[in-house]
């Protein structure tokens, strides 16, 4: 500030309230520097002088008039300037004076005088008279510009007429528009006056409604003569707020009243104190009379373009609490006169912290030809033109699947966008800025404005197509600038808290915005590396990707790589798999020579270093800025995934989640490993030798997808031949100390280790994209998601045991704990620190948990180790195990645990659990001996159970029940091999001790066939060839000591149709086994029914019953009931009928089922008519024994039948049994059913009777006599006789 000049303004003390004077600058001329001063107290004092900035002589040199006010409590409140020389002072009472500050010779002469609406020279004559007399006197209705009960607002000037000297001069009031015609040597005329509810009303209904009170506020003319009011539109139903709105009048005639060409909403929304007059009022500006106009309130600037169909163009700029603007002024640098018209408007602001300041706006650069509309009135329906948008790239994924393009955007977005666009790139670098660049949200929940508008911006920079952003020669600096800018964007929302506005959707894709520019800069780093190192051939990868990438896509440079990261920046993904598609073809082409082998393997050397440049720095930067773009979870991991407990959705996919970046890192993990192999095999024979002695897991999936994926703990993937690694990172004995700083395309020791060293970075990089896709995938298709993490459960375990013979194991060991892979971990463990692997498993365990323990008993138990777990001290992991094995599956085939895991069971004193396990081992069992001693172990664990607790529970007693059962089972084969022992020692007069022990197969055949053919009779085999195999073959199973099922053994008991008693010739002391042999085979029928009522608890309805017709329909034709028809025709007598029936085998079987094994009745029992095998053909020929006995079993089989039985022979059996039955029908077997079936229960009603009867004497004797107690005993010992022989 060079200096500084204080005026005298009229003496205070003459106002009753002090205000401060209306003052306006004065040009002087073109040819003169110096301007003048004309001032105006609030009283009508005014002052004038000429020249303040170099011709001033003094301060209290100066001009003055007394305006001499019609009303001495008005005040002056406007001055304006109308002309060169010619001003305009209101009053807050609307009566205008016109001020000229030259004579009619040109020389410096303040004059004045009160404009009147009365026209012609009299007007002017009455007023000149009035200012000689006084003016006090003059206070004709006429000389108010404004009625009574309104106020004037505001003042400007129009446009010259023809009048010589003169223009148009503008009133405005709240109520009113008022023309006037005013000139230095002229009178004033006074031309209209135009009511603004009238002529705005229709407009004001169809924007807002009918009910809006319209509230004028300034007045402005624009080039050709609109005009352009500003106002402000209250609504009722928003007392708060008022819409600002810009109206454009025009009228043809100078004369007549003008025309509403239209009324648009401003986007801006006021919700601070706006007045009609004062500091308050906001004011509007057109420098050059526009198309530029400036909205300038206390504390904001609202630039808008109005052309004549509608607002083009608007953006606000909003100044902090602590600075507000004083003053403006509109005089634009360039010369009124100028012949060309300028595309740059500029208004001069006078602020209170600020100082002097300019905004301007270049018209050139906001419109293109198609910006505006070229319709001629169309205006009161359109809100505003639509603008061309910032053309979205083509590229995927991006904003443009979130955002789209609309055909205009809402004011709201318009107004987010232009205050983010003003934070970005004006407001973060300087925090002495006096704007303003805090926004807010009003909106519940998320605000979609907000999120358009930040991704146009953020898009638009990441494009390279907003006008912010200056073009550099410097590329580099030319992208740290543009990611800046895009990480600005976030910076801003953050700052004024509206990240919770913004979805998890949005927010993932500002933050991928800004990882494609942290992407390109590394990528142009390391080209710019290269370029100075002038390396080989394969240096220029990137640079020849690039230009084959944008041809592919249409577009020629003489410089690709500039015109890619210029432009381009959003395709960087496509560009990657663009390189992933065509390198392998590039390779091949290669390989035709050893130096393009060489050349080959350095581009594939370089592939790598691109996807790890390009895709390292992107997650880099997500994981630092995680918490500032809100991806983070409450938990604080880093992890780049959405929280399960935020109900949002993720609709638009990440780049670096795309599927072909999963293909792009597996390949260049698979061709890494496969490179470091090739070299090697010439290089480094103690690397080479490792990787070809390695087994890795799930090698077939890595080319076909559709492959079985196997666990790392399968035996048939196992890495169990892993060398073992030192963990020191060393690569063998071939390779010299200074091989780090060896050039990798000077020596393929450096080649290779550059590589290994590459292996793995792209590990975790792969495993990162597999897991931030399977989560996309998990919200939008989980079936995709499934099938994913399938594969990545194949992929991962391969390329973390493929850094082992590499000597990469430390960084297995951290990929496997980052990501989780415990099973890999356990084997990283065993495979290359055995020695501690103790260590390292209780360090795990602590670390994570019941997860890891379970992983671990899951490696034991697929290696059939389950001992060294048993021998565990430690009680929460014993507790863990103990929580494993009772959540593994019944029918599992993991190993021996439902064998083994009774053992812990007992470990920790559950014997209940411990009972159940043996009971179902039991059962499960394939071999009989097993079975029993299970079940026995089952049975001590019960009984251990019964006697620590005083009551049983039905689930305790239930199981109990079962085992006994199955015990039984147990007993009841192993009797019948006992029996198959002695037949045939008996029969070939040779030792029967244990020969079903032997487990010879050539002797078991022949011993089992002929145990077959001994317990058959021809007729049997001849009519049942099918069903006689099958015997035969079950006769084999249990000579083998294998366990039967129970349909199995039902038919065991009943086919046979020759069973005969065994002596006890050569083992005297076997007499009660001997016996419990033929009772077996004489009691057999009934057992078999036995045996169905006691496992049917887990057979199927349709299996029970099957089972049980098959037994009674053997039951019915193991009696000829033909013959015994034919012998009890005529007249027979009933003793001879009941001894016949006696006789039957239908009566010993129902005898045993009734009265010896008490078998509820009808439930076990069948009628002749009921046990035709026709119900149940399908299910016994093709369910049940087609599988074992008619196809051929497959080379795991344990079985292999002796010859085969197919499904039409089994039919013809079964057929043969129908036949034979319905035959028995025919000969009255029902009616004999019945008659068996009395004579039975008359049999057991006469033993309960007499046994009643007698124990009803016995209590009747005893009270009789109470001395008599030897008798009595030894009538209960006659009792016991009788009971006895009764039994």
């Amino acid at each position: 500030m060079d200096s500084v000049y204080k005026l005298a303004m009229p003496d205070p003390q003459r106002a009753a309230i002090y205000e401060a004077p209306v003052v306006a600058l004065v040009g002087t001329g073109e040819r003169q520097s110096d301007v003048g001063l004309l001032s105006c107290s609030a009283t009508g004092e005014v002052r004038y002088w000429d020249r303040v900035v170099f011709g001033l002589g003094g301060t209290d040199r100066f001009y003055t008039k007394d305006l001499e006010l019609l009303d001495a409590a008005d005040r002056c409140t406007q001055i304006k300037e109308v002309y060169p020389g010619l001003f305009i002072i209101a009053t807050r009472k609307g009566s205008l004076y016109q001020v000229s500050l030259h004579n009619g010779e040109g020389a410096t002469e303040v004059n004045a005088r009160l404009l009147s609406k009365s026209s012609g020279a009299r007007s002017g004559m009455l007023s000149r008279v009035s200012s000689l007399l006084g003016g006090g006197a003059y206070s004709s209705s006429a000389a108010t510009a404004v009625g009574s009960g309104d106020a004037l607002v505001s003042l400007a000037g129009g446009s010259r007429t023809e009048i010589r000297h003169s223009r148009e001069l503008f009133v405005l009031s709240r109520e009113k528009l008022f023309k006037w015609i005013v000139s230095r040597s002229q009178p004033e005329k006074f031309v209209y006056s135009l009511d603004l509810s009238h002529a705005l009303g229709d407009c004001v209904a169809q924007k807002v409604g009918a009910d809006a009170e319209i509230r004028s506020y300034d007045v402005a003319v624009a080039r050709g003569g609109n005009i352009c009011l500003l106002l402000g539109l209250q609504i009722p139903q928003r007392p708060a707020e008022v819409q600002m709105a810009i109206a454009v009048l025009h009228s043809d005639q100078i004369s007549t009243a003008p025309d509403v060409l239209g009324l648009w909403l401003l986007d801006n929304i006021w919700a601070g104190p706006l007045s009609q007059e004062g500091a308050e009022r906001p004011h509007l500006a057109l420098p050059e009379r526009g198309p530029a106009m400036y909205v300038v309130s206390r504390n904001a600037v609202v630039v808008s373009i109005v052309p004549t169909f509608g607002v083009a163009f608007e953006e606000a700029i909003f100044f902090r609490d602590d600075d507000f603007v004083l003053g403006i002024s509109d005089r634009n640098k360039h010369s009124a006169r100028s012949s060309q018209e300028s595309p740059e408007s500029c208004l001069t602001l006078s602020c209170f912290g600020a100082g002097v300041l300019s905004v301007s706006a270049h018209t050139g650069k906001i419109f293109s030809s198609s910006s505006l509309a070229d319709s001629a009135h169309g205006g009161i329906g359109a809100n505003y033109t639509t603008l061309d948008h910032d053309i979205l790239p083509t590229g995927w994924p991006d904003s443009r699947t979130r955002v789209g393009e609309p055909s205009s955007i809402d004011s709201t977005e318009r107004r987010f966008k232009n205050q983010i666009e003003q934070a970005v790139f004006f407001g973060m670098e300087n925090s002495r800025n006096p704007l303003s660049f805090a926004i807010s949200s009003q909106t519940n929940g998320i605000d979609t404005a907000l999120e358009n508008a930040v991704l146009r911006v953020s898009q638009s920079i990441v494009n390279n197509t907003s006008h912010f952003i200056t073009d550099r020669l410097d590329l580099g600096a030319h992208l740290k600038e543009r990611l800046y800018r895009a990480h600005s964007v976030m910076h801003f929302v953050s700052d004024n808290g509206l990240t919770e506005k913004l979805s998890l959707a949005t927010r993932v894709q500002l933050c991928a915005h800004a990882e494609k520019l942290v992407a390109a800069n590394a990528l142009w780093e390391y080209q710019n590396d290269i370029w100075a190192k002038k390396l080989g051939p394969a240096s220029q990868l990137l640079d020849n990707l690039v230009a084959s990438f944008l041809e592919s896509i249409g577009l020629q440079s003489k410089d690709p790589l500039r015109v890619f990261f210029k432009h381009h920046v959003a395709s960087i993904s496509e560009m990657l798999v663009f390189m992933h598609r065509n390198l392998g073809v590039l390779r091949k082409a290669l390989e035709s020579s050893e130096s393009g082998i060489r050349d080959s393997q350095h581009i594939a050397y370089e592939a790598n270093r691109i996807a790890l440049v390009s895709l390292q720095s992107a997650f880099t930067f997500r994981f630092q800025n995680a918490h500032l773009y809100g991806t983070v979870s409450d938990s604080g991991s880093s992890d780049y995934l959405p929280d399960p407990r935020e109900n949002e959705t993720v609709l638009a996919e990440n780049w670096t989640e795309h599927a072909a970046i999963i293909d792009l890192l597996l390949e260049r993990l698979e061709g890494s490993y496969r490179l470091c192999r090739d070299i090697s095999g010439h290089h480094c024979s103690a690397i080479y030798e490792r990787i070809e002695r390695t087994n890795l897991p799930n090698t077939e999936y890595v080319g076909d997808r559709k492959q079985q994926v196997l666990s790392v703990f399968d035996d048939a993937v196992s890495v169990s031949h892993l060398p073992s690694d030192d963990g020191s990172g060393a690569i063998g004995g071939d390779v010299h100390a200074r091989l780090e700083t060896d050039d990798p395309y000077n020596s393929s020791l450096a080649l290779l280790y550059a590589t290994i060293n590459q292996m793995g970075p792209l590990a975790n990089l792969c495993f990162r994209v597999f897991v931030d896709r399977i989560a996309f995938l998990h919200q939008t298709r989980p079936n995709e998601a499934a099938s994913l993490s399938r594969r990545y459960e194949a992929v991962r375990p391969r390329y973390l045991l493929c850094l082992v013979p590499i000597s990469r194991a430390p960084i297995a060991f951290r990929l496997a704990e980052e990501y989780r892979d415990l099973a890999s971990l356990i084997m990283l463990v065993f495979t290359t620190d055995r020695a501690n692997a103790a260590e390292h498993m209780r360090n795990y365990v602590g670390r994570f948990g019941k997860e890891f323990a379970d992983t671990l008993f899951v490696y034991y138990e697929r290696r059939q180790a389950w001992a060294s777990l048993l021998y565990t001290q430690d009680g929460v992991f014993d507790e863990w195990l103990k929580q494993f094995i009772d959540e593994r599956p019944v029918d599992g085939t993991d190993g021996p645990m439902s064998q083994i895991g009774w053992i812990h069971d007992v470990k920790m004193s559950d014997f209940a659990a411990a009972a159940a396990k043996l009971t179902r081992a039991g059962c499960d069992s394939d071999d009989v001996d097993q079975a029993r001693t299970m079940l026995s172990l089952g049975k001590l664990a019960f009984a251990i159970v019964e006697s620590q607790e005083t009551t049983h529970s039905d689930t305790i007693t239930k199981a109990h029940t079962r085992l006994e059962d199955a015990l039984e089972m147990c007993e009841v084969q192993e009797t019948l091999m006992r029996y198959f022992t002695v037949l045939i020692g008996e029969i070939k007069e040779s030792s029967h001790e244990y020969i079903w022990r032997r487990r010879d197969d050539i002797n078991d055949r022949k011993a089992s066939l002929d145990v077959a053919m001994l317990t058959t009779t021809p007729e049997c085999r001849h009519s049942y060839p099918a069903l006689y195999i099958i015997y035969s073959e079950l006769v084999r199973r249990i000579w083998n000591g294998s366990a039967l099922g129970v349909e199995d053994l039902i038919d065991v008991l009943t086919f046979p149709d020759n069973t005969s008693s065994v002596g006890n010739q050569n083992n005297n002391d076997d007499a009660d086994s001997t016996e419990r042999y033929n009772q077996l085979v004489h009691d057999r029928c009934a057992l078999a029914v036995d045996i169905l009522s006691r496992a049917s608890f887990n057979l199927p309805e349709r299996t029970r019953e099957a089972a049980l017709r098959t037994i009674w329909r053997r039951v019915f034709l193991s009696d000829n009931w033909p013959a015994l028809a034919t012998s009890l025709r005529g007249n027979v007598p009933d003793s001879h009928l009941r001894t016949q029936l006696l006789n039957t085998r239908l009566y010993s079987t129902l005898k045993s089922c009734v009265a010896m094994r008490e078998l509820a009745h009808p439930i076990w029992y069948v009628l002749p008519t009921d046990a035709l095998v026709a119900n149940d053909t399908d299910y016994l020929v093709h369910t049940r024994l087609g599988p074992q006995f008619s196809q051929e079993p497959s080379a795991s089989a344990k079985w292999r039948p002796l010859s085969t039985a197919t499904d039409a022979a089994m039919l013809r059996d079964y057929a043969g049994e129908d036949k034979r039955l319905r035959a028995a029908i025919d000969s009255g077997l029902s009616g004999y059913y019945d008659e068996v079936l009395r004579i039975v229960m008359d049999e057991i009603n006469t033993d309960d009777g007499m046994a009643a009867s007698y124990a009803e004497s016995t209590q009747a004797f005893g009270e009789g006599s109470d001395t008599q107690s030897l008798g009595s005993n030894n009538v209960d010992n006659g009792n016991d006789d009788v009971a006895m022989d009764s039994d």
